[in-house]
């Protein structure tokens, strides 16, 4: 063990996925305010192996003893599902910042749990990294929404096709127990984040889930229940707007990356088409009412891009991630400046609340559910 680090903001990692190995380890390696002092992960070679190739000076493979050890001001949550909850509220407890992935628990009463405890400790910065708020063509179908280029936005309908889960193989974001949802925690907690972004605060949920790929059992041969592949979720919005949102981890699209999204959205005023190939082609059309159309390709200004390359999404994503002040990088400016970031906890329990209310919906058969 090393002496206390003094001087930027001292970050640790649970977790050793390729996750935290290519989003948060590359976006701190380099910022004027942060440091990753400590990581862990339940294997030692690979904790020491990551360790080695990011210079962090500590490797643990007890999560709490790297919270207890006095390393660290900050912690990045990036293990699985059924960790967050318990290691938020120990983080919260020792007075440290919290970054946690989403879903940010198993079910709704753990998330509030965890938003109020960092709401008790209003000097703690917390963030839910939900990384498709960042992207260029979302931020600027934000910024056309809040100036009005759609007026009143009517029906939003959103696509999120990727093939993950086209294999059958065994994977703990399909084990329930270990999850709590499949795809609707999954990828469905990133389009409830940016439809209420978008559209307002959500009132109402129903959904739809299947299960259309087998998966084989755990490695240790035990039984386990297993999780929705693909889903529909309707979203009520207090605006008076609707959506749909859509998400199937078993579809095949031919792109380099694997997947594709889509939105429409239509309002009073006008209309947004998006189109993210997840390879080259990452574009926002849109019409007025009363032109004709088609729709036609808007210039997506420099602000949304902040910088980054625009030949590949790949790039644009890396660098909009590792360069910029967006999630990870944002979080800890934030800490270092004492001021708050967004999305924080208590926009991730939100989230997790409606996702419950999807599950519930789901399982009883698509019916509405106040929320």
């Amino acid at each position: 063990m090393t002496s206390e680090l003094r001087g930027p903001v001292r970050v640790g990692i649970v977790g050793t996925s390729w996750w935290a190995d290519a989003m948060y380890l590359p976006a701190l390696a380099e910022h004027p305010a942060g440091r990753v002092t400590a990581i862990c992960g339940r294997d030692e070679g690979r904790a020491r192996s990551i360790a080695e190739r990011w210079s962090i000076p500590l490797v643990f493979t007890d999560a709490s003893a790297m919270l207890a050890s006095g390393a660290i001001d900050a912690v990045i949550i990036a293990s699985p599902n059924d960790t967050h909850h318990p290691l938020t509220i120990e983080a919260l407890g020792r007075d440290l910042h919290v970054l946690c992935e989403k879903p940010v628990a198993l079910d709704a009463p753990q998330a509030i749990a965890m938003a109020d405890a960092a709401a008790a400790r209003p000097h703690l910065v917390t963030m839910t990294p939900f990384t498709y708020r960042f992207m260029p063509t979302n931020r600027f179908v934000k910024q056309l929404i809040d100036t009005g280029y759609v007026g009143d936005p009517y029906i939003l309908n959103l696509r999120y096709m990727t093939g993950y889960a086209r294999d059958g193989a065994y994977a703990w974001r399909f084990d329930t127990e270990l999850a709590g949802a499949g795809i609707l925690g999954d990828l469905g907690t990133h389009w409830l984040d940016l439809a209420r972004w978008w559209l307002g605060e959500v009132t109402a949920v129903s959904a739809h889930a299947d299960r259309f790929v087998s998966r084989d059992p755990r490695p240790d041969g035990t039984p386990y229940q297993q999780a929705e592949d693909s889903a529909v979720i309707l979203t009520r919005h207090a605006s008076g707007a609707t959506a749909i949102l859509q998400m199937s981890a078993v579809c095949w699209e031919g792109t380099p990356f694997g997947q594709v999204h889509d939105l429409d959205l239509h309002g009073s005023a006008g209309t947004l088409h998006v189109h993210n190939d997840w390879d080259t082609v990452q574009e926002v059309r849109g019409v007025r009412a009363g032109e004709p159309g088609p729709a036609g390709l808007l210039t997506i200004p420099d602000d949304c891009w902040d910088s980054a390359p625009r030949d590949t999404v790949h790039n644009t994503y890396r660098h909009i991630f590792r360069r910029t002040e967006a999630m990870t990088r944002a979080w800890v400016s934030a800490i270092a400046a004492d001021r708050p970031a967004d999305p924080d906890l208590a926009v991730g329990s939100r989230v997790q609340q409606l996702l419950d209310a999807a599950l519930a919906s789901a399982g009883q058969g698509g019916g509405w559910q106040a929320v």
